[in-house]
């Protein structure tokens, strides 16, 4: 009866201590998640009070107003969020892209290539987009949406693995001169061909571009 009891009590402090052991890991993985949507939450306001000066009066003033012509270029650096099954980490990302009229606004076809780095692990993405936005009354705020996909290759020493991102982009360009831009958006990406199982992502972006042929 006593090594039954002795037995039973062994049991329940593993699990207790199991339990405990995932729930640590689970606040260390939302402690890590809040400081990184922290960081960029502050990036993007740090920005905002920066130019929020140039864009107010470019808004009251449509005559002064800094548009995206047919014809531009361009290049951007950006920092993203992204969560996955519970899991936070942060991606580095450099685009580029040109604009066409099209539509009553203008097509876009732009291309990205992003790194992160999690753990051992490696990882780089490519990524081709199609998009189309255009201005809110006449302003230098311009909406776009875009839909794309590409390849996923992952490096874990020796190991390499390769996915499919697939998804569309939600978001905004605020145009600061006809030459830079803070660009906001969400980007949903289905992963495809993952050797367990397919999964989705969620992606919250901040960046600058600048614009070339803009002038």
């Amino acid at each position: 009866m006593r090594l039954n009891m002795t037995t039973q009590f062994s049991r329940w402090s593993f699990r207790r201590n199991l339990f405990c052991k995932f729930n640590r890991r689970a606040e260390l993985k939302k402690d890590s998640f809040r400081m990184t949507l922290a960081r960029l939450v502050f990036i993007f306001f740090h920005l905002l009070v920066i130019f929020a000066p140039n864009l107010l009066a470019q808004q009251n003033d449509s005559s002064t107003a800094s548009t995206l012509k047919s014809g531009a270029i361009e290049l951007g650096l950006a920092g993203s969020l992204t969560m996955v099954e519970g899991s936070s980490r942060t991606t580095l990302a450099a685009r580029t892209g040109v604009f066409k009229s099209a539509w009553r606004g203008l097509s876009g076809i732009e291309t990205e290539i992003a790194y992160s780095h999690v753990n051992a692990l490696d990882r780089l993405d490519w990524e081709a987009l199609l998009s189309w936005q255009r201005t809110i009354k006449k302003s230098s705020v311009y909406p776009f949406i875009a839909l794309g996909g590409g390849l996923r290759q992952e490096h874990l020493g020796s190991f390499s693995q390769a996915r499919y991102p697939l998804g569309l982009n939600l978001g905004i360009r605020a145009l600061i001169t006809p030459q830079a831009a803070i660009r906001t958006e969400y980007k949903f990406r289905r992963i495809l061909h993952d050797p367990v199982a397919n999964f989705s992502e969620h992606h919250i972006v901040v960046g600058l571009s600048i614009f070339f042929k803009n002038s």
